[in-house]
């Protein structure tokens, strides 16, 4: 390509992006400026201010890799901005994916996606935002490659897809998600073949099948150079032991539960939770619409597939997972019930139809203004949970520090929990969000803490020591924190018990 044809080819990406990117980064702004001008973090930010967490002992080699783009430091400004350049980026190939032309759609699609819950989550581990928002792009990047065809664009976008997992697995339901969508959009246009679109789908799923294989072998591969293996958070949370229709009713009862008990916040208010149940109604009623305007019994027929199927791919994880291990991060392709509505808005030209696509663009709207809100509640919420462990463990530090036989020799052992004695900031509840939680400082994250945040840097006593000390005469005649009696040494250790 010459100089001049690949100016032109960025200026006119440009114009037909502008819009949505725009919006995403705006959005994104909105939702997370506090938390990306702030140093708000949770206990495993904490442990991992220099680190990047488990990583190809949790099967993400690509994740140690992303060291090379993204180094191992937890910068709010930095990678957040990063995060939210790349999923705008993302959504405007969706965007394209799914010839989503109306202007409405375009600012607001951004808007729901860039301010949905589960990027406020993930913001809550800063130190991988940045790497899982590039695994989100690839995972998108992946269905776009697949869509040009060729003997090219095939391997380019199944090493895409390979990337991907290899960040953070959670992302193929996002590629999956998008697959049943561009199906979908095929379905509601009269000039489309069912055959043509079911075809397409087989191919889409053999295309992910050898994706996951190919990232799988490469994995086993890269445990047999290092000799790792899976972390007990891997093995212990699948769904092996599962059938195959327990995991599929698994996936649907998640669905059901969003709409109902408001789970993993992906729906955060009442309000909210009561407009997506007639948000479902409108969807649900346009997309029939414009299957029936088809007038192509099979378009119909596979349509009502797709939708029936679409909660399953969206929530694809439990298929391999255990519940327990499905949270807020792992759930963002739930953002497929908004792309559908943009998909149906293309089509409801119709007098009836532009009531539904107003209706439509008003609910999305009001999710986006909530999901704002909700989002700098979390970081709030964050912020209090910092300056108040900040203050208890100060506090406790002048006692440390006070008290009689402490010197050079000695080490920390501090036995119990503190969640009994801080405010649990219950005006702020984010309690089924990942990532806010009520136990900022926790058994592992403390030492970090106190080198981290209150400039302390004594060494704490090991597990075994503790357990030692716990059987100690001397440890159960001390008064619970913070009264007098509950900071004592003994033999090496300075001992403060909390409750």
């Amino acid at each position: 390509m010459k100089t001049g044809d690949f100016a032109y080819t960025a200026e006119r990406k440009w114009r037909e992006n502008k819009l949505p990117f725009l919006s995403g980064l705006v959005f994104g702004l909105a939702a997370h400026m506090y938390m990306l001008t702030n140093k708000l973090p949770n206990h495993d930010d904490i442990e991992s201010t220099f680190g990047k967490g488990a990583t190809v002992t949790s099967g993400r080699w690509g994740l140690e890799l992303s060291k090379l783009l993204f180094p191992d430091w937890s910068l709010p400004w930095l990678y957040g901005l990063i995060s939210i350049l790349l999923i705008s980026c993302a959504v405007c190939v969706m965007i394209d994916l799914l010839c989503v032309k109306g202007k409405t759609m375009q600012v607001l699609i951004p808007a729901v996606v860039l301010t949905f819950p589960s990027l406020t989550g993930t913001f809550c581990f800063m130190f991988t935002s940045s790497a899982y928002a590039l695994s989100f792009l690839l995972s998108v990047l992946a269905v776009y490659e697949f869509t040009r065809g060729g003997r090219l664009h095939l391997p380019i976008g199944a090493c895409m897809m390979v990337l991907s997992l290899s960040i953070y697995q959670a992302y193929i339901a996002v590629t999956a998600t998008l697959f049943m969508l561009i199906m979908l959009h095929r379905c509601l246009d009269a000039q489309e073949d069912a055959k043509a679109v079911f075809i397409f789908g087989v191919k889409a799923v053999l295309y992910m099948a050898v994706s996951v294989a190919v990232y799988y072998a490469v994995t086993m591969a890269v445990f047999a150079f290092t000799g790792a293996e899976f972390n007990d958070y891997v093995t212990g949370n699948t769904n092996s032991a599962a059938s195959i229709p327990g995991r599929i009713k698994m996936a649907y009862d998640a669905f059901r539960d969003v709409f109902v008990f408001r789970n993993y916040y992906l729906v955060t208010t009442e309000f909210s939770r009561l407009m997506h149940i007639a948000y479902l109604a409108v969807l649900g009623l346009s997309v029939g619409l414009c299957a029936y305007k088809t007038g192509k019994l099979l378009n119909m027929a596979l349509a009502a597939v797709l939708v029936l199927l679409l909660p399953l791919g969206m929530n694809c994880m439990f298929l391999i997972m255990g519940g327990s291990s499905i949270h807020t991060l792992v759930l963002y392709s739930f953002i497929g019930i908004y792309l559908l509505a943009a998909v149906a808005s293309e089509k409801l030209c119709f007098r009836a139809g532009r009531v539904l696509k107003a209706a439509l663009a008003l609910m999305l709207s009001l999710t986006a203004a909530i999901n704002i809100y909700f989002a700098n509640m979390c970081y709030l919420k964050l912020e209090l949970q910092l300056e108040n462990a900040k203050s208890f463990y100060t506090g406790m530090m002048a006692r440390i520090s006070s008290t009689e036989g402490f010197d050079a020799n000695c080490d920390l052992a501090i036995i119990g929990t503190q969640d009994n004695l801080l405010y649990t900031l219950e005006e702020l509840d984010t309690e089924l969000l990942m990532g806010v939680p009520r136990n900022l400082i926790n058994i592992y994250s403390r030492e970090r803490f106190f080198e981290l945040y209150l400039g302390v840097d004594i060494p704490f006593a090991n597990e075994a020591e503790i357990e030692e000390i716990e059987r100690d005469a001397r440890f159960a005649e001390m008064a619970e924190y913070p009264y007098y009696g509950s900071v004592a040494r003994i033999d090496d250790h300075i001992v403060v018990k909390l409750g």
